[in-house]
Parts: structure tokens; C-alpha cells; sequence
């Protein structure tokens, strides 16, 4: 996909943060109250650095680099549901066990809809 909106900058920055966001919520919350497995509990791995670090990061890219005030709700919603119908995959090919996606929804539409469009806004201030 050709970059069309963000920068090289943007792109770096977006990346790391919203890979660090995951794995913190994940570390800080989703683990101690064991609220969902990925693979083997027991071993970290390929799964785990998929999940949290690279597609979360990927989606929030490709969605500021679509991102238009003029389209936003129509690109919060396409997000939104790509977002959900992915977790669903993976409960369904059974890599996430023990997860509903009703839990996450709020998450991905606050971060669609708020938290990524503040983002890119403060990025740009700086």
C-alpha cells in the first residue's frame, strides 16, 4: 500500500507505540487475571509477537494512513468490524482460547475512533 497521509516518522513512531501499548495491556492485564490463552500458556513464541506486536501495530498504520476527517466513520467502522472479525478468527482457529471479542470491542472502537486520530494529532505537534 503506497503511503499516502503519514510520514516515514509517523509510520516508525505509530508502530512502536501501539505495539507497546498491546504488550503492556497484555503483560499488566491479560495475564495476571489469565483472562485469555494464545497457543501454548506455557511458552511465549511466534503467536504472541504476531497477536501483540505486529498486527495491532499493522492496522493502526494502515488506518492513519487512510484516515480522513471526512471518511472517519466510515473508517472506524470498517476497522472496527476487520479488527473483531480477526479475533474472531483466531478464537475460531484456536490460537485465542477463553476470549469473547464483545470484551475488545470498546477497546478498538475508542482506539479508532479517539485514541489514533489524538495520536497522529500530538505527533504532528511535536
Amino acid at each position: 500500500m503506497p503511503k499516502k497521509r503519514i510520514s516515514w516518522k509517523e509510520v516508525y513512531i505509530t508502530f512502536g507505540v501501539i505495539g507497546y501499548i498491546v504488550w503492556m495491556v497484555d503483560m499488566t492485564i491479560a495475564a495476571p487475571f489469565d483472562l485469555f490463552d494464545i497457543g501454548n500458556p506455557q511458552k511465549e513464541g511466534l503467536p504472541e509477537i504476531t497477536l501483540f506486536g505486529i498486527i495491532p501495530s499493522c492496522l493502526s498504520v494502515i488506518y492513519l494512513n487512510l484516515y480522513e476527517k471526512n471518511r472517519k466513520w466510515f473508517l472506524v467502522i470498517l476497522f472496527f468490524i476487520l479488527s473483531l472479525t480477526l479475533e474472531w478468527l483466531t478464537t475460531k482457529v484456536g490460537l485465542m482460547k477463553h476470549w469473547n471479542i464483545l470484551w475488545s470491542s470498546p477497546v478498538h472502537f475508542i482506539a479508532y475512533a479517539f485514541y489514533l486520530p489524538w495520536h497522529l494529532k500530538f505527533i504532528r505537534r511535536n
